[in-house]
């Protein structure tokens, strides 16, 4: 999912003590493949913060699908073959999306396995959607901040301060899916407001781009999947580019765990 740049108004999430209790049947979607080198921390973080993970395995060769299997957050664990020849973004979403409406999914919060919600995600994502109700709002962008170097500290000069996901979604029988194979957003086109997703006052962190090494990897393989720049006009280039670097300190009072 690309970024998108967030406008200055955020749907809040702050609130007294004792507000935000659970009032919400929230489920967490994953797909992943071979992902063992960040489920454990993923399963560690998510799981006390959603009441269910619906998970697809897309083929793994190490043991991720036996880890989610073996999870007692886990309520449904698809797979898909070794055999297939790609990975399907909107086929794994559309498969995620029909197993959390079987399982009663009332919203919906989808989180790769490198990513970490920050450590009150599920108080706060309920006043957001108590507030948002009443204006109609079934859909959300997170910021989603790139951990940069150590998990301590994130990067935020030019875009990579402004970045942010729509994951967080009422879940729908009629949820219209983005098409696009690459960076599709994986909210209901519906739940768009002049043709934006409303921003909330929610984080998600992200380990992927943690070492020098991974945000070389991350660039060739989007060069590889998208050498024209189809699905994302800006380019790669940058998931590498240190000019005007600056780093910012992970904020303790919304950190993260695992």
């Amino acid at each position: 999912m690309p970024p998108m740049l967030m406008p200055s108004l955020l749907m809040p999430s702050w609130g007294l003590p004792g507000t935000g209790a659970r009032k919400t049947r929230l489920l967490a979607l994953l797909a992943v493949r071979d992902g063992m080198r960040f489920l454990p921390g993923f399963l560690r973080n998510v799981a006390p913060q959603v009441d269910g993970i619906v998970a697809l395995d897309d083929g793994s060769s190490d043991d991720s699908p036996g880890l989610l299997a073996r999870h007692a957050s886990v309520i449904e664990l698809l797979r898909n073959p070794r055999s297939r020849p790609a990975w399907d973004e909107v086929g794994n979403h559309r498969l995620l999306l029909a197993a959390a409406l079987r399982h009663r999914a009332q919203w919906v919060i989808c989180v790769d396995a490198d990513e970490r919600l920050e450590r009150d995600f599920r108080t706060r994502a309920e006043r957001v959607i108590a507030r948002g109700r009443l204006l109609g709002y079934s859909a959300y962008a997170v910021r989603l901040r790139e951990l940069w170097d150590d998990p301590g500290q994130f990067r935020v000069d030019g875009i990579w301060g402004r970045k942010s996901v729509a994951r967080l979604f009422r879940a729908r029988q009629d949820h219209e899916f983005d098409p696009a194979p690459l960076h599709g957003s994986k909210a209901p086109q519906q739940g768009r407001r002049r043709g934006r997703f409303p921003k909330a006052d929610l984080t998600i962190y992200h380990l992927g781009m943690l070492h020098a090494e991974d945000r070389a990897a991350r660039r060739c393989r989007y060069e590889l999947a998208d050498p024209d720049r189809r699905w994302q006009a800006i380019g790669y280039e940058y998931l590498t580019d240190l000019r005007n670097l600056h780093l910012q300190p992970v904020d303790e009072r919304r950190s993260f765990i695992g």
